[in-house]
């Protein structure tokens, strides 16, 4: 069996491409002692220790290897060994008010499973942490939504016929005025938590010029959220945070479309930041705009798109690159 070192690969793509710059001083510490990142088999996590859902997700996902299995459905949901408990939202809040939000992936279960089969299980494993959750509505999280389709086309359209290995950010857009949902049972019970109303992805790939590419997407679920949650009680609201100075000034989504973005957009909502010098960001634009993501007549995983070039070119007579 092969080995694997934990943790997203920033020369992953055969370009060194740094994780993005999330603000550490939000971020919970790890049980060791040193450092923020949670590292698992080929993502990483950097969890909000406040809000406690993650900030970050970075997953690398390679085409070639690909050999994710079919999901069993029986998973179970565990909390991260790397950092305490007490930073980590639990069925404690998902199981309240008939489940109205999913156990949301952010690294989707498939996405890291590539290598051999023993990797791969615990890939998928890895991937139900607390860590990497987040309350979505059924209506994005489920197969059918539109951030799933739209994350489909990129793979089958975005990369035109190249067979690439790539790398996506995601996460939550964690406002300061996002609303609430109040804990009715459990240990939380009377608690108030915090619902982000968008998410964002950045994707990120290398064409055959050798040279990266990234493109920024944000999808708000306010429209199927609006009448779970609610402003804070009187007294819960004078220890609120207060708006940032900048709130009006931002972009803000009160539709369930997906937008595409340019990333200064994604890291002015976020705080986190893409300085990334080696990468071309092909969206210009200064103002977002709306995508739709078609159905596909077929789902593909990243190895049966891959197998499926490598027969087309293997016709042809081209190499697969």
């Amino acid at each position: 069996m092969a080995t694997v070192t934990p943790g997203y690969d920033k020369k992953f793509t055969g370009v060194t491409l740094h994780l993005p710059k999330v603000p550490t001083s939000k971020c919970a510490p790890l049980k060791s002692g040193t450092g923020k990142e949670i590292k698992y088999i080929h993502y990483s996590s950097f969890l909000h220790k406040d809000r406690m859902l993650p900030l970050l997700c970075a997953t690398n996902i390679k085409g070639e290897g690909y050999n994710a299995p079919n999901r069993a459905g029986n998973e179970p949901w565990d909390y991260s060994e790397q950092v305490l408990p007490k930073y980590q939202l639990n069925n404690d809040f998902y199981g309240n008010d008939g489940n109205t939000f999913d156990r949301g992936h952010i690294v989707r279960r498939v996405d890291p499973c590539w290598g051999d089969d023993a990797i791969v299980d615990d890939a998928e494993i890895q991937t139900f942490r607390w860590t990497n959750c987040t309350p979505q509505h059924k209506k994005i999280n489920q197969k059918g939504g539109v951030w799933f389709q739209l994350e489909q086309h990129v793979m089958e359209n975005g990369v035109k016929g190249k067979t690439a290995d790539i790398v996506v950010f995601a996460g939550p857009v964690l406002s300061n005025d996002d609303k609430y949902m109040e804990v009715k049972k459990g240990k939380l019970k009377g608690k108030f938590i915090q619902i982000p109303t968008e998410y964002w992805k950045v994707i990120v790939w290398k064409k055959a010029d050798n040279k990266l590419y990234a493109v920024g997407f944000i999808m708000s679920q306010w429209e199927f959220i609006k009448n779970k949650v609610k402003d804070l009680p009187a007294i819960a609201a004078a220890t609120a945070a207060p708006l940032p100075d900048d709130y009006f000034e931002n972009l803000k989504f009160n539709d369930h479309k997906s937008y595409q973005v340019p990333i200064s957009a994604i890291a002015k909502k976020t705080g986190i930041k893409f300085d990334w010098a080696n990468v071309t960001f092909p969206y210009k634009a200064n103002r977002a705009k709306a995508v739709k993501a078609t159905p596909l007549k077929n789902k593909y995983t990243f190895g049966a798109l891959y197998n499926k070039i490598k027969r087309m070119k293997a016709v042809s007579g081209t190499a697969v690159t």
